[in-house]
């Protein structure tokens, strides 16, 4: 299957706002919990100024503490998830690792199953690693390693938290991001066009990431050892600076 540029960025914008919009259903479900809280609390806090009206409203200072406390981890929740924005950007921008990662790795938690069944590791060489950088090339493109061993997890069917390890070093005049999980990938060509073993998948998704390395000069690598699958994005500091 050969695509022209023009394909590979359609497929590329495609993927980005098919991975928002997988992450609805769990963004509303993790905002849920925070309004059930608020609401809970008030409405406890209501009763109990029925029964007892003299009461002073010091009294009830607990329970408009966990309302106030909810109600501001929800405006967290909500300014963290409307980063998308910004790290959907083609344009470059400075972009600093540790943020980007501890961001992708937040906004993952919008996904149930990544939430509940899955423990992230982020392993950083240092946190002040900074460049200019595409924020769309470099979220896509690690968004496909984190998506490849999230899926692979979801097939071994594990009733126990299974780790995904993100490992950021530099090395020489690169800056390598690893992506491991404790998974085998099918054994298929991974970066063929249309190759895959789900039949409610285009195949695509490799193909498209490493087109977009490509196109910043960047390298991209996925090999399994043992029971272990690293997927490594390799960037030229140099270039990025």
């Amino acid at each position: 299957m050969k695509l022209t540029d023009e394909k590979y960025m359609a497929l590329a914008d495609f993927y980005y706002m098919a991975g928002l919009g997988q992450m609805v259903n769990g963004l509303i479900h993790n905002l849920n919990n925070y309004v059930h809280i608020m609401d809970m609390q008030l409405s406890m806090l209501n009763a109990k100024a029925e029964s007892s009206a003299a009461q002073p409203l010091g009294d009830f200072r607990e329970r408009l503490a966990k309302s106030s406390n909810s109600a501001g981890k929800m405006v967290q929740y909500l300014q963290k998830s409307s980063r998308c924005s910004f790290f959907g950007q083609k344009d470059k921008a400075q972009l600093n690792i540790k943020d980007f990662l501890e961001w992708i790795i937040e906004f993952w938690e919008n996904d149930l199953f990544f939430k509940h069944k899955i423990l992230c590791q982020i392993k950083l060489e240092k946190s002040d690693i900074n460049l200019l950088i595409s924020p769309f090339y470099l979220t896509l493109c690690v968004d496909q390693g984190i998506r490849n061993a999230v899926e692979a997890c979801q097939e071994q069917e594990s009733q126990d938290k299974q780790t995904i390890i993100i490992d950021a070093a530099v090395d020489g005049h690169n800056l390598n991001i690893e992506t491991t999980s404790f998974t085998v990938v099918a054994d298929l060509d991974p970066w063929l066009a249309g190759s895959t073993s789900k039949e409610d998948h285009l195949g695509m998704g490799l193909p498209v990431c490493a087109f977009l390395a490509g196109r910043q000069n960047w390298k991209v690598d996925m090999h399994s050892s043992g029971n272990e699958t690293k997927f490594k994005l390799v960037i030229p500091i140099t270039a990025q600076q």
